[in-house]
């Protein structure tokens, strides 16, 4: 849904929803499925299923979109695949994308596990949530590093993330 509304988004001629609409809709599933996760899981471990999810979804969004439906000769000379038109004229400030996303999402990730410990951990034993926490760190970066990709661009939202990290930073040096 997050993608369908998604400026960048290559699947249809015309978004099919407005981008509000669509984030809207895309955290409602978030909540719903963590939901239904914590009915067989624990609270901890449906956000980390719904997260490390996301993430995977969202890792492999970008390689369905760059290619169209392939060509009905399979025998053709070359590959069978063609590339959109858009794949021309847009410009995507990989390695800024890339560069920025991954200096500035690493330490979002490690304050975020950290308020996480210390807001909602706190009774659990140390050997699982010292487990939960190293685990969550990944989702929690490579989340951020691939929703980077869905910007035309990045300066803003990379510059939301790096305000989003200095608030955390401060809650915790408050916290601590």
């Amino acid at each position: 849904m997050f993608y369908a509304g998604c400026p960048n988004q290559q699947w249809f001629k015309k978004r099919p929803l407005p981008f509000k609409t669509a984030l809207l809709i895309a955290l409602a599933i978030l909540i719903l499925s963590t939901t239904i996760f914590t009915l067989t899981f624990s609270l901890p471990a449906a956000i980390y299923t719904v997260i490390t999810l996301c993430m995977l979804l969202l890792g492999t969004i970008p390689f369905f979109t760059r290619y169209t439906a392939p060509l009905k000769s399979v025998r053709s000379r070359g590959t069978g695949l063609t590339r959109d038109e858009s794949y021309t004229t847009f410009k995507a400030h990989w390695w800024l994308k890339i560069i920025g996303a991954t200096l500035i999402s690493f330490p979002f990730a490690l304050f975020t596990s950290s308020l996480i410990s210390f807001l909602f951990l706190s009774h659990t034993p140390l050997d699982v949530k010292s487990q939960f926490l190293m685990w969550l760190i990944v989702p929690l970066w490579l989340t951020p590093l691939s929703l980077i990709f869905f910007a035309r661009k990045p300066w803003p939202l990379l510059a939301l993330l790096s305000l989003i990290t200095l608030f955390e930073f401060s809650v915790l040096q408050v916290l601590g």
